[in-house]
């Protein structure tokens, strides 16, 4: 439990609500958020006509959330009841509540009622939770500045902050961005990769986003054919007493890593530092030269072997 006012201890809720109207038409909802007990970092709220398994974990829904929110031709009577539920979520901070008191059986009465006395829906509600990890403070970071296109983000209004939180201070820099640090795992090359010891600043690796984190599921959601390799410039190296090698990446503006492995092991690489600026001549490409040159020369290769053939076929 968060005993430390001053220490913003997140979670994680997803949550369920099963409900009917008077017409028995039957609506299912989900919403995930990560709350403390002051401060809402990320709010979402979907209804649909179709049931969500309750077994869902907390990246599916996201990845769900994301997905379907991208949709143009929603039914404006779900969107509707989404607004309305994300509203008063941030409004009543009753999930706020659930960090504080680490009990939600409180919230899920509440929106309970909230949903009978203001949707006129007979509702069931189920919240489920667990502490938040900064890799996960970070995944949902990441989803919010990655989902613009998606309909309606909840986030939390300066109007309906509690009373202790503390003021929020603008960065002293307008241009400052938020990092993003993920976990990679090494591409290992034992025949022709680098070793730890000959690695070097600035040298271009290749590492594997593990296929358990939730930035692998929504990479590959998003981009066709991701298999988890990414290319990463080398930004630093730590090596401990057991030979242990800690090495941070620059995985694109903004987005960082971090790899362990044994000294031992020799990693897959991509460039090394010197061919950034390397004086050597470019090898050349067949593709480097005009297609009228390379169509002339293809004619002049066919014209002489057909020449060939036939002296050999008369002569034979």
């Amino acid at each position: 439990m968060d005993l430390d006012l001053n220490v913003q201890v997140f979670i994680i809720l997803k949550g369920f609500i099963d409900a009917k109207d008077d017409k028995g038409q039957t609506w299912y909802g989900t919403f995930l958020g990560v709350v403390s007990r002051r401060d809402t970092k990320y709010l979402s709220v979907m209804f649909s006509l179709e049931e969500s398994p309750k077994s869902l974990g907390w990246d599916d829904i996201l990845l769900l959330h994301t997905e379907e929110k991208r949709l143009t031709d929603r039914d404006p009577s779900v969107t509707h009841h989404e607004e309305e539920v994300c509203k008063y979520l941030e409004r009543s901070m009753v999930l706020n509540g659930v960090a504080k008191n680490h009990n939600a059986k409180q919230a899920e009465q509440a929106i309970s009622r909230y949903c009978m006395e203001n949707l006129h829906l007979k509702a069931v509600s189920f919240i489920d939770y667990k502490d938040a990890s900064d890799e996960d403070l970070q995944l949902f970071e990441f989803s919010k500045r990655n989902a613009e296109d998606a309909a309606t983000q909840c986030t939390p209004s300066s109007d309906t902050a509690s009373e202790d939180a503390p003021p929020r201070q603008a960065p002293d820099d307008a241009n400052e961005k938020e990092e993003i640090f993920l976990r990679c795992e090494p591409v290992l090359d034992p025949v022709n990769g680098v070793a730890m010891n000959e690695l070097r600043i600035g040298d271009c690796v290749l590492g594997k986003l593990p296929e358990d984190s939730i930035f692998f599921k929504l990479l590959a959601k998003n981009i066709r054919e991701f298999d988890g390799i990414v290319t990463a410039q080398v930004t630093g190296i730590l090596m401990n007493e057991l030979g242990t090698s800690t090495v941070s990446l620059n995985l694109s503006d903004g987005v960082s890593g971090v790899m362990k492995f044994p000294g031992k092991v020799r990693v897959k690489m991509a460039r090394r530092a010197e061919e950034k600026n390397a004086s050597a001549p470019r090898k050349f490409k067949l593709s480097d030269l005009p297609l009228e040159v390379v169509l002339g020369i293809a004619g002049t290769i066919v014209a002489v072997s057909t020449i060939v053939l036939l002296f050999y076929l008369f002569n034979g």
